[in-house]
């Protein structure tokens, strides 16, 4: 399978942090990347050691699933692109994705506190799944319609969408 620009890489990591992620959001995926460009093997991501940073895929070591924009769904793949470019070297967002798992967490426990995160989320600081989001989302599509917070969405969430396909696993 060849990988296309703007195909999303969702990851199902092994650690203890991994773990916790999986289990608070009810999925196997941890991690999601964004294919930028298969000519030269290049993804961006958002990890916490470092921040947004662009990577290579044959250097990626644990195994991802390859998600792709179902066809009839328009978007600008270069605002898209773009966006994930003009991110590199931002930071992590540690306070983001906590409060996204403490959302996640209330929402097992049945408690309404969904838009909670939204005003602790810092402005340029991404954690993996709110880049990919934010970025696919200056392209002018929703990759996650049916999360009305998407801005605090999850690997899981992206799995999950209706307007993404599961292409391949790796």
């Amino acid at each position: 399978m060849q990988m296309k620009t703007g195909d999303i890489l969702l990851f199902e990591g092994e650690d203890g942090i991994s773990k916790i992620i999986q289990w608070g959001t009810g999925s196997k995926y941890s991690h999601v990347a964004v294919c930028v460009s298969p000519e030269m093997n290049l993804v961006i991501e958002a990890i916490t050691k470092g921040g947004v940073r662009a990577r290579d895929i044959r250097k990626i070591k644990q195994g991802y699933d390859v998600y792709r924009i179902k066809e009839g769904h328009s978007f600008d793949i270069n605002n898209t692109i773009s966006y994930l470019v003009d991110a590199l070297n931002n930071k992590y967002d540690y306070l983001g994705v906590f409060f996204l798992g403490f959302l996640k967490l209330l929402s097992k426990l049945k408690l309404p506190f969904e838009d909670i995160a939204n005003t602790w989320q810092k402005d340029k600081d991404y954690f993996c799944s709110e880049l990919c989001y934010e970025a696919f989302n200056s392209g002018g599509l929703d990759i996650v319609p049916e999360v009305p917070t998407a801005d605090t969405t999850s690997p899981g969430d992206i799995a999950k969408s209706s307007v993404i396909e599961h292409v391949t696993e790796n």
